[in-house]
């Protein structure tokens, strides 16, 4: 289940990146990006890498498009002239398609299966080398005493995610600050705002 919503992310987030370029009205264009950011956020949260994951939710979707997505609006953009222009924004698709294959081609030769079908052969014929020997008795015995201790209570770790750490920390060291970062944030919205409407009267 989760290698299929991992794929349905990875095609989501390459037809939504080419949406982004083939747009022709600028505000679905940004709309598109949010969602490459989005669905790039899910996949890493999926696959374990939770911090980078929000990063890109906090930095990318909650300043950088959002930002964008607000400037666009208020330019007043003509859609008219951008309609005239036709074929300009996807006259250069099948050149990004082409360096787009070449970048996978060669980070497909990078990190190749044969690559780790060479690590799992030199693994096995370590552990056929280990066995031929005493040394492999005695690393046995010892993963027997490591497997044993580590029934006891004392030497059992807590498995926590990086969300846990980040939050116990935010709300327990730093609740303060983040309350402080808040209402800072707030005032510069609002401010936003008020210069806007004052500037549009």
């Amino acid at each position: 289940m989760t290698n299929l919503s991992l794929i349905v992310l990875t095609i989501g987030s390459l037809l939504s990146g080419i949406f982004t370029i083939t747009s022709k009205n600028p505000v679905i264009s940004i709309l598109f990006l949010i969602s490459v950011f989005v669905q790039a956020a899910i996949y890493l949260i999926l696959t374990g890498v939770n911090f980078i994951g929000l990063a890109y939710i906090i930095i990318y979707v909650g300043a950088i498009a959002v930002l964008f997505l607000f400037v666009i609006m208020m330019l007043n953009i003509n859609l008219s002239e951008i309609l005239e222009t036709d074929n300009q924004y996807t006259k250069n698709l099948p050149l990004a398609i082409a360096i787009g294959f070449i970048f996978i081609y060669n980070f497909s030769n990078i990190l190749s299966f044969q690559f780790f079908s060479d690590l799992n052969l030199q693994e096995n014929s370590y552990l056929l080398f280990l066995k031929s020997n005493d040394l492999w008795e005695s690393l046995t015995l010892n993963s027997n005493i490591l497997s044993n201790l580590s029934l006891h209570s004392d030497l059992q770790l807590i498995d926590i995610t990086q969300i846990k750490i980040l939050g116990y920390i935010l709300y327990t060291y730093s609740s303060v600050l983040l309350i402080a970062l808040g209402i800072i944030l707030l005032l510069a919205m609002f401010a936003t705002i008020i210069i806007s409407k004052n500037e549009n009267n």
